[in-house]
């Protein structure tokens, strides 16, 4: 009875992630209990792969066809490029334990982090066959799309750029504050949340205006969602529902990422656009690319020196009056910036405790050009708020996840669809493209989101934050699943 009940629990390991979610979502010291469910989930799964182990052994024994035995090998946990680092954020997470001065003021973020470890492994579970995999894109999508209308409908609003002030004043504000915050969604939250899931859509919407209905429906097929759905007349009904559905979230997605005016996310999304260009363009177009690319930076800072400054320069364009191109806000940054160096030299090893920034700032290092009333959430750089939470060797390993993903990503995208010697064997009628359009689509999500964290922050265990854990888990489900996905018939 036992074992029944374990593999039950272990077979629906995701009901019991979304059910506990709620509690790690909105924490409490009574309902932190519920962060056990992450860990139990494991267990269970562990116990699982010795079982599987065990009957593949037995079958070898039996002399049964070694095929149907290897197929019941489970692995007793999901073995990632990513562990060792996931590891070491775990272990210093116990350290901020003993670190934070106030337990009630880490646990939203010691929780959220906590939730986004156990996303992360149940979407690499899932990968195990393409469908699952490409259920949890659809999840992935499908909750970027959502936290545009979250944003757009309940966001602070502030006209940054006077040409957006017509759209912006007309926009219909109804959330108007959210749990946790008591207020409406920071744009910067917004924008950079956005920034994670804005180059997948993007590329799969280019996909879809590029094939032809029956060459999707061909990849859709082989990618292991079945023909059940896709062999009739319906199927193209469905593939143009498809369609729209992306095109239109590709366009409600964008427009909401401008109306949030962060500069971070505008020039994350531009770098990460130059690049993919760069990467799809042929190595003649790439030089010429290039060296446009170098004339024009020369030509700018040599325009921007000749007007006396960027201050200047925008005085003479008449553009004074708009904020976003002012440059106060990086003596903003640079203030928090030294606060945040001096934070992680007192506390270089174990961090303050996750989410103590903003308490122990006024305290120990009390800004002069900033308001004290003014909540400092974070220290507006990604890097140095891992740091400040986790301590140095959290840093390492943070930097170490970014290292290994885009590692995978390179080798999926060098693997060769009928090339074993790679390590990536891909079923022999998948396109290519497709491939490489998901490599660009989830590495650009990445690299744009690491550009964004250069000025301004997403913190470690932020609500938000569940985009990254997805997003790791879809590179690493697709890296590690797909040597083993079969054609479904």
């Amino acid at each position: 009875m036992l074992k029944k009940s374990i593999i039950l629990i272990d077979r629906y390991h995701w009901l019991w992630l979304v059910l506990a979610a709620p509690f790690m979502v909105f924490p409490s010291p009574e309902r932190s209990v519920a962060q056990l469910v992450i860990p139990l989930l494991w267990l269970f799964y562990l116990w699982q792969g010795k079982k599987y182990k065990i009957e593949n052994i037995k079958y070898k024994i039996g002399n049964v066809d070694e095929d149907r035995a290897d197929s019941v090998i489970k692995p007793g946990f999901p073995v990632t490029s990513l562990n060792l680092g996931l590891l070491i954020l775990v272990l210093m997470l116990l350290v901020s334990l003993w670190a934070t001065y106030s337990m009630e003021q880490s646990l939203e973020k010691i929780s959220g982090l906590v939730l986004g470890l156990g996303v992360l492994f149940a979407v690499v579970r899932e990968s195990n066959k393409p469908s699952g995999w490409w259920r949890s894109f659809a999840l992935f999508l499908g909750g970027g799309l959502a936290w545009a209308l979250l944003g757009f409908f309940g966001m602070e609003y502030e006209v940054r750029f006077s040409l957006l002030a017509p759209v912006i004043t007309r926009i219909p504000i109804l959330i108007s504050s959210f749990p946790t915050l008591g207020t409406g969604l920071q744009h910067n939250a917004v924008g950079g949340t956005l920034v994670w899931v804005l180059p997948s859509l993007m590329g799969l919407s280019v996909y879809l205006v590029k094939y032809k209905i029956e060459e999707i429906k061909l990849n859709i097929e082989n990618w292991g969602l079945g023909k059940r759905w896709f062999e009739s007349r319906c199927g193209g009904v469905l593939v143009w529902v498809m369609r729209l559905g992306v095109w239109l979230g590709t366009i409600l997605m964008t427009g909401v990422l401008i109306l949030t005016q962060s500069r971070g996310s505008y020039l994350a999304i531009a770098l990460t656009a130059l690049i993919v260009f760069m990467i799809i363009l042929s190595k003649e177009w790439r030089w010429i690319l290039a060296g446009l690319l170098v004339i024009s930076a020369i030509g700018v800072i040599v325009f921007i020196q000749t007007s006396e400054g960027w201050e200047m320069l925008v005085t003479n364009l008449g553009l004074s009056g708009e904020a976003e191109l002012s440059t106060d806000t990086l003596g903003f940054r640079l203030e928090i910036w030294s606060r945040a160096i001096a934070g992680l030299q007192e506390f270089s090893f174990t961090g303050m405790g996750m989410n103590t920034f903003r308490e122990v700032v006024p305290v120990l290092y009390p800004l002069f050009t900033i308001s004290p009333e003014i909540d400092i959430a974070h220290a507006h750089n990604e890097f140095l708020q891992v740091v400040l939470d986790l301590g140095t060797p959290g840093l390492i390993a943070f930097i170490s996840i970014y290292i290994s993903s885009f590692w995978m990503l390179f080798k999926i995208w060098r693997a060769s669809p009928v090339d074993p010697g790679a390590g990536l064997e891909l079923p022999k009628l998948s396109d290519p493209i497709l491939k490489q359009t998901l490599v660009l689509g989830l590495g650009g999500g990445l690299f744009a989101h690491l550009v964004f964290g250069m000025l301004d922050a997403i913190t470690l265990g932020a609500k938000p934050g569940i985009f990254f854990w997805m997003l790791l888990g879809l590179i690493t489900g697709m890296y590690l699943g797909i040597k083993n996905w079969k054609i479904e018939k």
